[in-house]
């Protein structure tokens, strides 16, 4: 019975941890309540009993499936979001519970921490605890709140498999180690594979990351240039009528000195490159449109000699693409574009063609530009690696992301005649639309 009431107490004190741990990295809200303490009491009282009655693999994994729904129930969040939640605190505590394992069986042999039940108590007291202190910790809370935002952000049902496959690992290896409490090959490689597991996370989490964050900033792109292509359209208006009223003062005034000057103001280049906007325009409105037109004028700024050619069907594939299917090609060709305009700023020619037509069943867009002879075209998708140069390479590493996701678009990159060439095809079968 004794030994029951201290599972029951330790189960407890973890459960009552985890629920402030959770609360700081995930910013909620829950305060302590009537609520709050009947799920803590029923969480300690169910996992006491099952350690009571057979501590094994079955029984760490039951742990880990009633925190579950522990939390799910405090916090009120979905199932994935709360396996993500109890994921994150899980292997936390594993890391603490851990170095606590291996600093004190030098001094206190584990069977002795296990069969003692002051020890026992006393050792998970100092687990919780040195958890609890360390989440105070600006540097830690930060990086864990990051984490933990990363992964319930997007996709968040695989990031639970993710977890899910994590813990039962852990498990099995800490389960390992209890049946075996002592420092040999085997403690060193489960410690080995732990490590692997948790650097292979934080790769998988941070790549995430950078991804999630391009997608976003296009997003917000995508979402302002729209209104770009609007204004375009009424500056162009705007701007031929101000020629139109300056070529009417120029021939009923009598004055050489006026006349030269309106004449030298008509001359001027006021409008926003007729010809790209003219090709443009066989363009459908939205997201694609709207960015082409953006770049356009990013490349006059660069003072690029911009040529763009446009030659699509009024009822072709573009036109039966679905909106979620054009705001993914817009941030491809967007990205492909503005690397174009970047490598041929810093070559001698500043070129950069921009080729849309639709063949055979298939819309290509082809992009060539002028180029560094010393640029890095090779490796040009691994991250902060282009054709600009080292570190500056982030956008065609997301690019490569979105390709991988959508095998309906082609991409391919050659060099012709000292032109770098970015061809993407577009294959999807429209026919069904």
């Amino acid at each position: 019975m004794l030994e029951v009431l201290i599972n029951f107490i330790c189960a407890f004190i973890l459960v009552l941890a985890g629920f402030y741990i959770i609360k700081k990295i995930t910013g909620s809200n829950q305060k302590i309540s009537l609520r709050v303490i009947g799920y803590l009491l029923l969480n300690s009282s169910l996992i006491a009993i099952v350690h009571y009655l057979n501590y094994s693999f079955i029984s760490l994994m039951l742990n880990f499936i009633i925190n579950t729904l522990t939390y799910k129930g405090i916090f009120k969040v979905s199932l994935e979001e709360a396996v993500v939640q109890t994921g994150i605190l899980t292997m936390y505590l594993l890391i603490f519970d851990t170095i606590f394992v291996i600093i004190q069986i030098n001094a206190i042999p584990l069977k002795v921490v296990q069969n003692n039940i002051l020890v026992y108590l006393i050792s998970n007291i100092l687990v919780v605890l040195m958890t609890y202190l360390s989440i105070q910790i600006s540097f830690i809370y930060k990086r864990l709140r990051k984490f933990y935002q990363v992964l319930v952000n997007k996709d968040l049902r695989l990031n639970m498999i993710f977890i899910i496959l994590i813990i039962i690992t852990a498990c099995g290896i800490l389960y390992s180690f209890i049946i075996n409490n002592k420092f040999n090959l085997r403690f060193y490689t489960d410690l080995t594979v732990i490590a692997s597991l948790l650097i292979i996370g934080i790769i998988f989490i941070k790549n995430k990351d950078v991804y999630n964050k391009l997608s976003s900033e296009y997003d917000i792109l995508l979402s302002s240039v729209q209104n770009f292509e609007d204004w375009i359209e009424k500056e162009q208006y705007l701007r031929h009528e101000y020629k139109n009223q300056l070529a009417i003062l120029y021939g009923i005034s009598s004055e050489k000195e006026v006349k030269n000057k309106i004449q030298e103001i008509i001359d001027q280049n006021l409008d926003i490159n007729n010809d790209v906007v003219k090709q443009l325009s066989m363009l459908p409105r939205g997201d694609l449109k709207g960015i082409l037109h953006y770049k356009t004028i990013v490349a006059q700024k660069h003072k690029i000699k911009l040529t763009v050619d446009v030659s699509i069907q009024d009822n072709g594939i573009i036109n039966k693409l679905d909106k979620k299917e054009i705001n993914t090609l817009a941030k491809l060709i967007g990205i492909f574009y503005d690397n174009a305009i970047e490598a041929a700023a810093e070559s001698k020619k500043r070129i950069v063609l921009l080729e849309i037509y639709e063949l055979k069943g298939r819309v290509n867009f082809v992009i060539s530009n002028t180029f560094k002879k010393n640029s890095i075209i090779n490796s040009q998708h691994e991250r902060g690696i282009s054709s600009k140069g080292k570190g500056r390479g982030n956008g065609l590493y997301f690019a490569n992301k979105i390709l991988n996701k959508n095998k309906w678009i082609i991409e391919k990159n050659e060099i012709i005649d000292n032109y770098y060439v970015e061809t993407i095809t577009v294959i999807k079968n429209t026919s069904k639309k």
